[in-house]
């Protein structure tokens, strides 16, 4: 990537953030085929200024695993060691979108993010209903100017949008009038967590959104429903063989990302420095790992209980940005995950904490991800990076609700019995 179309995405993220704190500022309420458009065309934007860049899952990863299930073959068995660790849901609509370069012989890097644009544009949609009429637009607006999810969704060609759209319309089901309104959150929620294990802890923010513990109960079985029929079908799907299943779900139930590349790890890591080829055998690092995964659990559970008579919006928001607070694990990708709930859900902050992230995510993916890091600067550049997202790691936490705690929600849950 050169340098002045570098600018030019930094420049976007300017524009973004600076969009996202007038829009609160002034009150902005534009219409739904606004707040699209300005997703749309920020999205586009960065997509052909940062098209070059290639996050090496991407680039590799993402495509041997569509390569794999077109091919009829298991993506977790046939990919280097932790290339893909995931149901194959997403991986049914990475083999479309090889299938689409094969025919048309466009290039990969192109066609590979066009699956979480579209994605990140229901996001906007859900948002603009979840949040009602009178700051549906407001709210949507300000969802397609977050820098990281303009990052996430057109430079890293992630899943998290896919995710969030479940994980969303899981939210939009349970305020329904339907009476299957419990199923289908079950069902959205469970092909969230096929996609990528984490909007589980979007769990029990449904869950405080229910009334009984038999609804309760059935949402989590419609939930487990769909891994289930996933998994028993992939030797139907993708040619698993049956004694190799359990070597699946323990793939998919064991990964953790790579510790030291954020917050309180990244410190550990300038002390204790791997390479990722040692990652998997070092014993340290395993431990760091599972200290980072009680932590997290820990501090999840603290949230939720805090936060436990709060509208589940709030709490999904707060249990997914606690996760980053307390994880020793952790890709520039995970700072998505609480954006939409947080938008719906906003602290005075909050423009600033995205306005940060965004900044923080450019260098990462841009200056770091697009090789322009000078010579000089390659052996410490990217470690103080890392460390720095300790001052997000703060803003994190100032940004959390704090004054909300126990107070009546400002846009609570509709009744069961009322439409949409």
């Amino acid at each position: 990537m050169t340098r002045p179309l570098a600018i030019l995405a930094l420049l976007l993220v300017l524009l973004a953030g600076a969009l996202l704190w007038l829009s609160g500022r002034r009150n902005w309420r534009p219409t739904l085929a606004a707040a699209l458009l300005v997703a749309l065309v920020f999205r586009v934007g960065m997509l052909v200024v940062a098209h070059d860049v290639a996050p090496y899952d991407l680039l590799h990863d993402f495509r041997i695993a569509g390569e794999n299930v077109l091919q009829h073959q298991d993506p977790t068995l046939n990919s280097r060691p932790r290339g893909w660790s995931y149901l194959p849901t997403y991986g049914f609509l990475l083999a479309g979108t090889v299938g689409l370069e094969h025919a048309t012989g466009l290039p990969w890097l192109w066609l590979a993010r066009i699956v979480p644009i579209a994605a990140d544009l229901g996001v906007v949609v859900l948002v603009y209903r979840l949040a009602g009429r009178e700051k549906g637009g407001q709210r949507a607006f300000q969802y397609a100017c977050t820098p990281i999810t303009v990052f996430v969704s057109a430079v890293h060609g992630q899943m998290e949008p896919l995710c969030l759209l479940f994980a969303l319309g899981a939210f939009l089901a349970l305020r329904s009038s339907g009476s299957r309104r419990v199923f289908v959150a079950g069902v959205l929620i469970g092909l969230a967590i096929s996609v990528k294990t984490w909007p589980v802890l979007f769990l029990p923010a449904l869950l405080l959104g229910l009334r009984t513990w038999g609804d309760r109960a059935r949402l989590l079985l419609s939930a487990a429903a769909v891994g289930l029929i996933l998994i028993v079908t992939m030797p139907l799907t993708v040619a698993t063989p049956i004694r190799e299943l359990p070597t699946v779900v323990r793939a998919v139930a064991g990964y953790r990302p790579a510790g030291g590349t954020w917050g309180w790890s990244s410190v550990v890591f300038l002390v204790r420095p791997y390479t990722y080829e040692s990652f998997e055998t070092s014993t340290f690092w395993a431990g760091v790992g599972v200290v980072g995964t009680v932590a997290t659990l820990v501090a999840v559970a603290v949230a939720v209980w805090w936060w436990r008579k709060e509208d589940p919006l709030l709490v999904a928001g707060v249990s997914a940005s606690v996760f980053q607070v307390a994880t020793a694990g952790h890709g520039a990708q995970y700072l998505d995950w609480p954006v939409p709930f947080t938008t719906l859900r906003p602290t005075p902050l909050q423009p600033l904490l995205q306005f940060a992230i965004g900044l923080w995510a450019w260098f990462g993916y841009v200056v770091i991800g697009g090789g322009l890091l000078p010579a000089s600067w390659a052996g410490w550049a990217p470690q103080a990076w890392q460390v720095s997202s300790l001052a997000l790691v703060l803003l994190i936490v100032l940004a959390l609700p704090w004054q909300q705690r126990r107070a009546p929600a400002t846009n609570p849950p509709a009744p069961a019995h009322a439409a949409v």
